[in-house]
C-alpha cells in the first residue's frame, strides 16, 4: 500500500522538474553548432562534431529555466545557455540559434569558396559577419558583448584557447589572433 503513494510522489516530483513549452520553438539551426558531450551550449566551443546550418529543430521542453530539450534533425538534443540568468535569457538565446527560415537559401547565394568555408565550419579572410555567424555560430557572450565589435572571441576545444576573428572597418574579416593551434581551428585554408 505504501508503494503507490511513494511512486506517485516520485512521479510528481520528476514531472515538476521539466515542463512542456506552451508553444514549441520550431525552425532551423541558424548556423553550424558545436555540440559537446550531448549538449549544445552557448559557450560554443569550436572543434569536434558540427551540426550543420539548416537542420530542422523542434524544442518543446524546458527544465529549471536553463535547459531546453527537443529534436535537431533526427537527433534528440539538449540546449544549455551558460550565461542565462533565467527563463527569458535562455529563450532569447534559443530563438537566436533556431530561426524561422532555412539559412541554406542564403548560403547557396554565396561564392563557392565561402560555401566551402561554411560547410567546414571555418572562416576565410573577407567573409561578412553573417557568413562568420553561419560558419561558427555566435561568439562567447562573456567575451563578445557586442556583435558590432571589431573582434569576436571564440574558444577551441583542443587547447581551451581563445581565438579572435577580427573585422576591418568595412565589416569584413581582416584576420585572426590567438595561438597557432587556435587559429588553425578557425581559419579556412581552401
Amino acid at each position: 500500500m505504501r508503494i503507490l503513494p511513494i511512486t506517485l510522489a516520485a512521479s510528481l516530483l520528476l514531472s515538476a522538474c521539466a515542463t512542456h513549452l506552451p508553444q514549441p520553438i520550431t525552425g532551423y539551426t541558424c548556423c553550424n553548432l558545436h555540440p559537446d558531450a550531448g549538449w549544445t551550449s552557448s559557450a560554443n566551443m569550436l572543434g569536434g562534431p558540427i551540426v550543420p546550418a539548416g537542420q530542422p529543430v523542434v524544442i518543446d521542453t524546458m527544465k529549471r529555466d536553463r535547459y531546453l530539450y527537443g529534436t535537431m534533425g533526427s537527433d534528440y538534443i539538449t540546449l544549455r545557455d551558460d550565461t542565462a540568468r533565467g527563463k527569458d535569457d535562455v529563450l532569447r538565446w534559443t530563438r537566436q540559434i533556431v530561426v524561422p527560415t532555412d539559412p541554406r537559401a542564403a548560403l547557396a547565394r554565396w561564392s563557392p569558396e565561402v560555401q566551402k568555408a561554411v560547410y567546414s565550419g571555418k572562416v576565410l579572410v573577407g567573409m561578412t559577419r553573417a557568413q562568420v555567424l553561419m560558419s561558427l555560430s555566435y561568439p562567447s557572450r562573456n567575451d563578445t558583448k557586442d556583435l558590432s565589435a571589431s573582434a569576436w572571441r571564440y574558444w577551441t576545444i583542443q587547447d581551451d584557447e581563445p581565438v579572435d576573428v577580427r573585422f576591418g572597418a568595412d565589416g569584413l574579416v581582416s584576420g585572426f589572433a590567438g595561438t597557432p593551434s587556435a587559429v588553425r581551428a578557425v581559419e579556412f585554408k581552401g
